[in-house]
C-alpha cells in the first residue's frame, strides 16, 4: 500500500486481502489502486470510504456484504478492533472497523500505535497475520540448490592474453613442453623468484654435452649460411652466463679441466 492510506489502515487491508484471497482473488489489486475517501471515527470503531480506480476491469467474482475476520490491537483498548471490507458485486467500497462497544472517540486512527494483526479461523482460534513468515519461499532457493555437491570456488579466474602477439614472444618449446634454452642452462633465478624448479633436469656433465653440440651446429650453421657472428655470441654469451651462475655445472667443468691438464 502508498502513503494514501494509513500505516493501520494499510495493514489491515493487506491482511484482509491474504485472507480473502480465494474468495476474492482481486481485492489486492483493487487497493493498490484505490484512494481512501471519507473518514470518520464512529465512536466505537472506524470506517474509511476507498475509492477504485473506475478504468480498472470488473472484478470475476460478484462478493456483496461485510467479509473478513482480521483483528488488531490498537492503542489502550483492552480487547482487539475487527476489520471487514464492504464488497458490492467484488468491488471494494469501505473498510469497517468495530471496537466491540469500546469508546474510540480520543482515538487518532491516523496516528495511533497498534499490533498483534491476526485472523480468526473457523474454530474461533486467533492466527497471527506476518507478510514475512508467510510468503513462501522463492523458487530460486530451488534452482541454486544442487544436493550432494560440492560448491564452486567464488575465487574469479585470472584473465589470461592468448593473442597472437602473446603466441609469438613464447620461447620455443621441447617435445616435453619445456623450453630449450631452459632445459640446457636451467631456470634463471627461479629460487629467488619463488618459481618451482623443472622436476626433470639433466646431469652437468649432460648439459655440458648439450651445449657443446648446439655450440658446433650453431658455427657450421654460421659458416654455411653466412649467419652474422653476433648470433654466435648472443647465445654463447648466454651460455656461459648460466653456466657461471650454476655451481653444480662450474664444479663439473673445473672436474673436466683438471683431467686435461693431468700429465698423462
Amino acid at each position: 500500500m502508498s502513503d494514501r492510506f494509513t500505516r493501520l489502515e494499510t495493514a489491515v487491508l493487506d491482511a484482509l486481502a491474504w485472507e480473502l484471497c480465494d474468495d476474492a482473488p482481486d481485492l489486492a489489486g483493487q487497493f493498490a489502486e484505490s484512494l481512501a475517501g471519507q473518514r470518520r471515527n464512529n465512536g466505537s470503531g472506524l470506517f474509511t470510504e476507498l475509492i477504485v480506480d473506475r478504468t480498472r476491469p470488473a472484478p470475476l467474482n460478484t462478493l456483496t456484504g461485510r467479509f473478513g475476520t482480521v483483528h488488531a490491537m490498537v492503542g489502550d483498548l483492552p480487547d482487539p478492533i475487527a476489520f471487514q471490507v464492504d464488497l458490492r458485486e467484488g468491488r471494494l467500497l469501505a473498510l469497517h472497523g468495530d471496537a466491540y462497544a469500546q469508546d474510540t472517540r480520543d482515538i487518532d486512527f491516523a496516528r495511533v500505535p497498534f499490533d498483534q494483526v491476526f485472523t480468526l479461523n473457523g474454530q474461533g482460534e486467533s492466527i497471527a497475520y506476518d507478510p514475512a513468515a508467510l510468503m513462501p519461499p522463492s523458487p530460486r532457493l530451488d534452482l541454486d540448490s544442487h544436493p550432494g555437491q560440492e560448491p564452486a570456488s567464488l575465487a574469479e579466474p585470472r584473465l589470461q592474453n592468448t593473442g597472437p602477439l602473446q603466441r609469438l614472444q613464447r620461447p620455443p618449446a621441447t617435445a616435453s613442453g619445456t623450453p630449450l634454452l631452459d632445459m640446457v642452462f636451467g631456470l634463471a633465478g627461479s629460487a629467488k623468484d619463488g618459481m618451482e624448479k623443472p622436476s626433470a633436469t639433466l646431469l652437468p656433465s649432460t648439459e655440458i654435452k648439450i651445449f657443446a653440440v648446439i655450440a658446433f651446429v650453431l658455427l657450421f650453421a654460421s659458416v654455411a649460411f653466412r649467419l652474422p657472428p653476433g648470433f654466435i655470441m648472443i647465445f654463447a654469451g648466454y651460455g656461459l652466463i648460466q653456466l657461471f651462475r650454476r655451481p653444480a655445472l662450474m664444479r663439473e667443468l673445473g672436474r673436466i679441466l683438471a683431467r686435461i691438464a693431468r700429465p698423462r
